[in-house]
């Protein structure tokens, strides 16, 4: 991102386009859902039901790719921060025709799924439940493997990455980065910026996805709570709702680089990158390597705070 490290004038700063992963507008979650539907596909299911919120890019990639598959698709969609308009997501989501359960709240979402699994297997059909994100260990295997293209891309380049800054949520790319990390790249330094869950929460649901990971694959490997950097601070009042500093460097991007970050997730996390950079506590001339981790048709959900009435 020659533009943007030129503007900042401090760190050299790159971009890894996981919003470009092919299925629907892309996205870090095709990563996961190449094994999480490959394991449903393996164990005969006729339903997939994942979760997620109503601008959800995890739950529009599931219902691609299962499309892709030939697979029935539900999705549990809780209320959003943003309204109720039909555009972005929801718009595709329903474009691919998936059935959609509404609750009020993510608490509701699992029972929900977990009602609808029931139902399913009554009617004879063998469900399959992937949870948010698709932040499983199997899921994580995506991002383990991720790792390793970082490493190879790396040498290609000739370029030696310092910090990788990427936005975290549901702590399945997160856990994934940390165990690829160990296997490929053991110098970068994997920073979280979180997207509106709480930091002590994303903690422990990434210590839980390595230890599980670690467990069905038998491989024994010291990971030093240390390793596991969550940075509070960036997203504003909460999950999806759109800060003044997030408006401001989606705008930012764009104008400078011709690349659209989500409000969501990527928006926020350059948020944090900036900071970061600005402050120093990312040292000079140090090489980042940023995560887009798609979600860009959510942008359109997002139109009031962005759009300014035409001359």
């Amino acid at each position: 991102m020659e533009r943007l490290t030129e503007y900042l004038g401090k760190a050299n700063i790159f971009i890894k386009r996981d919003d470009l992963t092919g299925m629907a507008f892309g996205g870090n979650k095709n990563r996961k859902l190449e094994f999480l539907l490959a394991d449903a596909l393996l164990k005969g299911s006729h339903v997939i039901l994942t979760e997620g919120a109503l601008t959800s890019n995890h739950c529009l990639q599931t219902a691609a790719c299962c499309a892709r598959l030939g697979l029935d698709c539900e999705l549990v969609l809780s209320d959003s921060v943003i309204g109720e308009e039909i555009t972005g997501n929801i718009l595709l989501d329903q474009i691919l025709d998936v059935k959609i359960h509404r609750v009020k709240t993510s608490s509701e979402r699992k029972p929900k799924m977990e009602e609808r699994a029931e139902e399913i297997e009554d009617e004879g059909k063998v469900p399959y439940i992937i949870p948010t994100g698709g932040s499983t260990s199997l899921g994580a295997l995506g991002y383990v493997l991720f790792m390793k293209e970082i490493a190879e891309q790396s040498k290609e380049m000739d370029i030696i990455f310092d910090y990788f800054v990427f936005g975290t949520g549901s702590a399945g790319t997160q856990a994934g980065l940390i165990l690829g990390k160990k296997f490929y790249y053991p110098k970068i330094e994997i920073m979280g910026i979180c997207s509106g869950d709480s930091k002590d929460f994303i903690f422990s649901e990434v210590k839980k996805i390595i230890s599980n990971f670690q467990e069905e694959w038998s491989i024994d490997m010291e990971i030093d709570d240390k390793e596991i950097v969550i940075l509070e601070g960036y997203f504003g009042k909460g999950y999806g709702d759109p800060s003044k500093d997030m408006i401001d460097v989606v705008k930012l991007i764009a104008q400078l680089e011709g690349i659209f970050l989500d409000p969501v997730y990527n928006g926020k996390a350059m948020v944090g990158l900036i900071d970061l950079v600005t402050r120093e506590e990312i040292p000079v001339d140090s090489n980042i390597l940023f995560l887009h981790s798609g979600g860009g048709p959510a942008i359109f959900s997002y139109a009031t705070v962005f759009s300014k009435k035409l001359d």
